[in-house]
């Protein structure tokens, strides 16, 4: 429900974010709808160069991907492991493509990024497995979250010092649930009086 810019991640988590976030759930419209929509969407990412085709079945595979990733971050907003399927699944779509290690010499050090080597979806697939095992390093993947408004599940970064943020926006999303939830009790309070 919010694309509020406090909500980027930090380094490629940021790319991962917003490709979950192609598919929003609040407004149901999603850019990864199509072949043509995607296609675009991931060249204007830097993903993907607009003259790799991909076909019906790559977009299935990075629909699939998207999906996993919003329930792992889901975990992350509950504060647990994701479960064993999502992982599985991650590791199942990932697995068949390739990425490098590459080093380059910066300003006197030594930096070194893991790059796609394919192009194509599987090389957008290497890029944002990539980005996780770059979260996962850094320790910043558990702070990106999944809405916990069923009806947004958008992601976002959360940068609370105690880490438990549970909503995109505390105003929008927040103040929805928190609104739902003070109307039920009221109305399990009223059932329950005689």
């Amino acid at each position: 429900m919010s694309n509020d810019p406090s909500n980027a991640a930090p380094g490629g988590l940021e790319v991962v974010r917003r490709f979950v976030d192609t598919h929003d759930i609040y407004n149901s419209h999603d850019v990864l709808g199509d072949v043509e929509a995607a296609t675009a969407w991931l060249a204007a990412e830097g993903l993907l160069g607009k003259d790799r085709p991909m076909s019906a079945r790559d977009l299935s595979a990075l629909r699939n991907l998207r999906d996993v990733l919003r329930e792992m971050a889901a975990a992350n907003t509950r504060g647990e492991q994701p479960p064993r399927e999502f992982v599985d699944a991650f590791n199942d779509l990932t697995a068949p493509h390739a990425a490098s290690v590459r080093l380059d010499v910066s300003h006197g050090s030594v930096v070194a990024s893991v790059q796609p080597s394919e192009d194509g979806a599987g090389g957008v697939v290497a890029a944002l497995a990539a980005a996780v095992h770059e979260a996962v390093l850094t320790q910043t993947w558990t702070r990106l979250k999944s809405c916990d408004n069923a009806e947004c599940r958008w992601l976002f970064y959360d940068e609370s010092r105690n880490r438990t943020a549970r909503w995109c926006s505390m105003r929008g999303c927040g103040s929805i649930v928190k609104a739902r939830r003070y109307r039920d009790r009221q109305r399990r309070r009223a059932a329950n009086t005689p």
